[in-house]
Parts: structure tokens; sequence; C-alpha cells
């Protein structure tokens, strides 16, 4: 019995070595880098979508694309691993990558799920907002202090609704909105110089309040 249980153990741990590596290198690109690419790369590959520039059968061509373009990526084989995932998936799929970040209720974000949304040193956003229905809209801010930031409204298919630079008032911004196309959308936001949304909410109607 002793025997048999000496030479299963060196193979049960060669299993779960294996299956951790599997692991590690299937994962599902974490909701950093989706925001990552989502606002500093996204920009200049939303026109080229259907496998059009692919770099599928190329990773270190990829590679090089992403730290030309991305500096702080590479020292970081992680990231670049998952912005060459997130990559191809735009150009083959004509879409923005799938995150993880369920639609809060009443289209109120605050805390975490903001935090989640941006990048840890340009807080530039990149925040999922859920499908919409035509129709008259206002996306209001509550920044740490005020700024002056430039603000994107994104479709699905990469329709640009709003792109506009503004300064916020008291620490707020509102933005009117009108949707013209039924789908899912997206907010960006890239401030001049760091800072915080500490919340943001979407009502009907194009009202300031909530």
């Amino acid at each position: 019995m002793k025997q048999h249980f000496g030479v299963w153990i060196p193979g049960l741990i060669l299993l779960l070595s294996f299956s951790a590596t599997v692991h590690s290198e299937e994962r599902t690109p974490f909701t950093e880098s989706v925001v990552i690419f989502n606002t500093v790369c996204a920009k200049c590959h939303e026109a080229e979508c259907s496998g059009r520039l692919s770099f599928d059968d190329a990773y270190e061509t990829s590679r090089s694309h992403i730290i030309r373009h991305y500096g702080e990526a590479s020292d970081k084989k992680w990231l670049q691993q998952e912005l060459f995932v997130i990559l191809n998936y735009m150009k083959e799929r004509c879409a923005y990558y799938p995150m993880d970040a369920p639609l809060p209720a009443r289209r109120v974000w605050s805390g975490e799920i903001l935090q989640r949304m941006s990048t840890l040193l340009e807080r530039n956003y990149f925040i999922p907002l859920g499908p919409f229905v035509p129709g008259q809209y206002r996306i209001n801010l509550e920044m740490e202090r005020d700024a002056r930031v430039t603000v994107h409204l994104v479709s699905e298919r990469f329709d640009m609704v709003v792109e506009d630079c503004m300064e916020s008032s008291d620490k707020a911004i509102h933005i009117p909105v009108t949707i013209m196309e039924p789908g899912g959308y997206y907010f960006r936001m890239y401030p001049r110089e760091p800072v915080r949304i500490e919340r943001l909410s979407v009502v009907e109607g194009g009202m300031t309040g909530d």
C-alpha cells in the first residue's frame, strides 16, 4: 500500500502542476487589461475589425506593436498576452472585449466599481453603460475635484455619439445625450490630469437629477 501511495503522490503533484499551468495560460483577460486597451489602443483599431490587421498567428509582431504604443507593458508579459487577446477579439468580432461588469441598479456607479474601470496612473475610464433605447438621456459625473476632461460615448458598433472636452463646475459634469440607435453603449473619459470619478449615473429625459 505504501509503495503504491508513494508512486501516486508524484503523479498527483505533476497533474496539479499541469492543471495550474493550463489554467494560467487560458485565463480570461483582467478588467484592468480591457480598460487599458479600450482607452489607449482601441481608438486606433475600432475601424480595423473583421480580422483585417489581425495578429492572430504572429504574437511577436503584436508584442512589438503593443510595446511601441504602450511602453508600460514592456516588462509585463502577462499584460502583453492579455492585450494581444483583446486586440484579436476586436479585430475578428468587431466588438469590444466583454467585461466582467454587471449593470448596477438604477445605472448608478460608485466606489470600487468605478475604480476597477479606470487605469491606475492616468485615471482614464472605460465603463460599459449597458443597453439603451432611442431617446434623451443625461450622464452625470461627480468628481473628486474640478477638472477638464475629454468624454466619449461610443456604441457597441464603434459609432461615436459624444466626443467633447468639458470642464466640471462644483465638481460635477452633466452630459446631454441623444440616442438614435438601440444597443449597448460605453463611456470613456480622459482627464487632463488624473482625477477620480466618485459617482456616475445615467438618467432618462435629460434631467440633471437621478
